[in-house]
Parts: structure tokens; sequence; C-alpha cells
């Protein structure tokens, strides 16, 4: 369960901005003559800790024991 009010809402945003940053390195990646591409560890670095904010602040449905 998460642990503030606030966690579902933020747990979305990462999700969208982990997503976002993911398409973008798909675009960078595809074209090799695109400027970023020395910026692609810092993309993926980026989306990374998005997508383990999301992970973290998600409410995890309770598994049977």
């Amino acid at each position: 369960m998460a642990r503030f009010g606030k966690a579902p809402a933020l747990a979305a945003e990462e999700q969208a901005r982990g997503e976002g940053l993911a398409a973008r390195i798909v675009q960078i990646s595809s074209d090799p003559s695109n400027p970023s591409r020395g910026s692609l560890p810092l993309y993926r670095e980026a989306a990374r800790a998005a997508f383990e904010t999301a992970a973290e602040y998600g409410e995890q449905p309770e598994l049977p024991q």
C-alpha cells in the first residue's frame, strides 16, 4: 500500500514521465544523426529513476498468503 496520500498521483506522473522518456530514447536511438545521441545515458537513467519511483509509490495488490 502507498505510504502517502498523494502517492498514487505521484506514481502515475512518474509512470507517464518514464514512458515519455522511453519514447524519446527510441526516437534518438533510431536516428544516427540525432545530436542528442550523446545524452542517451542520461535519458536512460532518468527513465529508470522515473519507473523506480512509480513502482515504489504505486499501490501494489496484496498477495494471498
